[in-house]
């Protein structure tokens, strides 16, 4: 099997090329599945959080199944983790958790930076942030021009 690739530069004009990739023989994975499947899991109770400071900023009892599902990576390790999901399905209260989690162990002062809306960042602050909070889109703009400035 042949695919025809057309690359088009979006930095320069008139600079483009077509190439053939011959993919035969190359094996790939049978159920390769783009997300991680919810789990039936129990609800975790907010108490899980074990601080009484941290529970009561939550009016509900329990978390949702996406937040009962990245609980543990999010509050009790520091490893990078992406939540992709619809909107209105807690990703802001599980970042909440991660946050919670570097308050709690690393309890020194942090230097916050928000980025959203059209407004340009100051990038000096952004590299001295300990914290920052985005949207998505706001960070790829940010993180993509960020070495012309």
């Amino acid at each position: 099997m042949t695919y025809i690739v057309k690359m088009i530069s979006d930095h320069w004009l008139g600079c483009e090329t077509i190439e053939s990739v011959c993919v035969k023989g190359v094996i790939l994975p049978e159920d390769h599945l783009p997300h991680t499947k919810l789990l039936d899991l129990q609800p975790l109770p907010t108490s899980v959080l074990k601080n009484e400071l941290f529970q009561g900023y939550f009016t509900f009892d329990h978390f949702n199944p996406i937040q009962t599902q990245v609980f543990h990576s999010l509050y009790h390790t520091d490893e990078n983790v992406l939540v992709g999901a619809p909107t209105g399905s807690g990703k802001t209260v599980a970042a909440e958790l991660a946050m919670f989690r570097v308050f709690g162990n690393y309890p020194k002062s942090k230097r916050v930076v928000e980025l959203t809306g059209d407004v340009v960042p100051d990038m000096k602050a952004v590299m001295a942030a300990d914290v920052i909070v985005t949207t998505p889109e706001k960070w790829d703009g940010i993180s993509r021009s960020g070495q012309v400035r």
